[in-house]
This record gives C-alpha cells, structure tokens and sequence, in this order.
C-alpha cells in the first residue's frame, strides 16, 4: 500500500503550535531529550537575524521526520543553517530528508544561501542533492586560530549554550568550550573584553585546541563536514552546537 506523504511549514515568529510540538517531540525521541522551551526560545524565537523555518514530515498522519532552516546570517547577507534535522527509524529510506530540503529550497528560493554541518545520517542526502562540500574540520592541538567571533552572535547564541567560557592571553579574549571529563578546551575564537565578561573565566585547562581546515577525506568520527548550496567562506564558529 503507498503511504501518504505530505509536508507542513512554519515560521517560528508565527508558529503553528502541533507543528512546533511535533518537531520537539522528534527531535527529543532521535537525538535525546534536548529540545526543551528554553532551547527553542533561545535558538529560534530569540534570534538576532529573524524567524526561522520549520518542516515536517507526515506519513499516514503520523510525524515521521523534521528539519530546520535556522536563521543565521553570514557577514550581513541573508543565510539559513540547516539544523535538527531528524527522521524516526522506521520512516529512513523513504526520501523524507530530501523531500523536507527540496521544499525548503523552493520556499526560500534557490538563490538563498544555505549550509549545515550535518551528521553521519545526514550527510550523505547533501551531497546526492549537490550541495557543496565547502571543508572538513578535525580538532587539532593548535594555538594559531584566531578567528573573530561576531559579538551580537556570541551574546546571543554563544551565551545560549552551556560549558563556554574565556580565557586572556597576551590581552586578547577567547571563548572556548571545556571538556567535559579531560583537562582540555577547544577555541572557538577572538571576541573583544566586553563581550567575554558575559562568560565565566575558565580555569583548570591544560591543553588548548582548536578547529582547522585539515582533513581531505570524510571519516565520521574524526571530522565535521560543512556544506554549502553556493560557494561561500563559513566560519566554524557558527557550527550550532559547537
């Protein structure tokens, strides 16, 4: 018997609320119970750039998957993330992702600039559509990244997620993000005095590593794919869940 597929969207500055309850309730059964109202707040309704884009997916009436086009400009031009895009498991196979991604396209126009990082699941559906692999990131032991952090973003955003703090040295400011077991943090970039101050100092930390550019082959547990539907220089401080 052939499913019936249908599609539903909202912004999230007009949210439809079954749609709203419908993405948290897959987004917390794929990934864990992360999605909680302060998280959609904080990510989606508290934007500095504008609304953002809700898809799901319906088979047979049920929520079977969801994706995000997350508003999150790149050096003052109009840019969407694509984010918590997730299908349950017995609904993968079905075309869903691409489904979700092409009417997203089609709503945004295609011209709109768009990227993700996406996971092991996900990465294989950007790149049968023709996205871009713009790079792969690996964390190395390195101290010279010393990409600036947009303030706005890092007092909205940044300042969202748990675990980040900064560190002075030679009298310029960091954010980094602690590990949670190990005496290790990893740069996340350069930010001015002000807006670190908004972040606990860290302390305890030995080794200092950063995000770069260096691995030519995608392996799924040593490297973070970026891709991109156009060419474009994406910091990797706007990774979502750096």
């Amino acid at each position: 018997m052939t499913k019936q597929i249908h599609l539903e969207c909202c912004w999230t500055d007009q949210p439809v609320h079954s749609l709203k309850r419908d993405f948290m309730n897959l987004a917390n059964t794929v990934f864990g119970s992360f999605v909680t109202d302060n998280y959609y707040n904080a990510k989606f309704v508290d934007n500095i750039y504008g609304p953002s884009l809700i898809t799901v997916a319906y088979v047979d009436g049920i929520a079977a998957g969801a994706d995000v086009m997350w508003r999150n400009d790149l050096d003052s031009t109009k840019a969407y993330q694509t984010v918590d895009t997730c299908v349950l498991e017995q609904f993968r196979g079905m075309g869903l992702f691409k489904r979700m991604t092409c009417h997203e396209l089609e709503l945004l126009g295609k011209e709109t600039l768009m990227y993700g990082y996406p996971n092991v699941n996900s990465y294989p559906g950007y790149v049968k559509m023709g996205w871009r692999v713009d790079r792969l990131y690996k964390t190395l032991f390195l101290t010279t990244k010393k990409e600036t952090i947009d303030n706005g973003y890092a007092a909205w955003w940044l300042k969202a997620q748990n675990g980040i703090s900064y560190i002075n040295r030679k009298g310029e400011y960091y954010l980094v993000r602690k590990h949670e077991s190990k005496p290790v943090a990893t740069l996340i970039g350069r930010v001015d005095e002000a807006t670190a101050r908004l972040f606990p100092k860290t302390v305890g930390w030995s080794l200092l590593r950063s995000f770069e550019a260096k691995s030519s082959i995608y392996n799924k547990n040593k490297s973070i794919p970026l891709v991109c539907n156009q060419k474009w220089r994406i910091p990797y401080w706007k990774i979502d869940a750096i």
